[in-house]
């Protein structure tokens, strides 16, 4: 739990550097809802309350399927899908889902086609740990025919 905490704290100073040297911490709240969980999400799929509008999420989350949509680099797209869970009692786990697109030539190097002898630590593959910040995008169907959440994601890194 405590490296998960230091990572949102890097990813919190990387957006709110990124948003200006003079933002205050209302300015990164008006852009950033880190109340937003894998949980949130499936929640607001399932008809429970609706995910907020014209902010960005910091997910964490596990890779369990990665198609590549297109392999141009100047058109790369591919799409993940993100789980995490919870024991609920100490004999049943409750799983949430999304899948999430990244699109453009900057995401191209995260996701290779093959497994290269020496992976570079910000490759992207199945099982791997990531921290995504994303928007939605709406509702679609994933491989095994259920109702999941799509959002764009705009930032990924591999958690170790």
């Amino acid at each position: 739990m405590r490296s998960q905490a230091r990572i949102g704290l890097v990813v919190c100073l990387l957006l709110a550097a990124a948003l200006a040297p003079a933002a205050t911490r209302s300015d990164f709240d008006s852009v950033v809802d880190f109340s937003v969980s894998l949980k949130t999400v499936a929640a607001a799929v399932a008809g429970g309350a609706p995910l907020p509008t014209g902010r960005l999420f910091v997910l964490d989350g596990t890779v369990a399927d990665l198609t590549v949509l297109d392999k141009e680099r100047g058109s790369f797209r591919a799409r993940i899908e993100l789980i995490s869970g919870e024991w609920i009692g100490t004999e049943d786990v409750k799983s949430y889902a999304c899948l999430v697109e990244f699109s453009g030539p900057g995401f191209f190097k995260s996701f290779p086609a093959r497994a290269p002898k020496e992976p570079a630590a910000d490759m992207v593959f199945l099982n791997s740990r990531l921290l995504v910040v994303a928007r939605p995008i709406g509702l679609t169907t994933s491989h095994q025919g259920e109702k999941r959440m799509l959002l764009e994601g705009l930032y990924i890194r591999v958690i170790k």
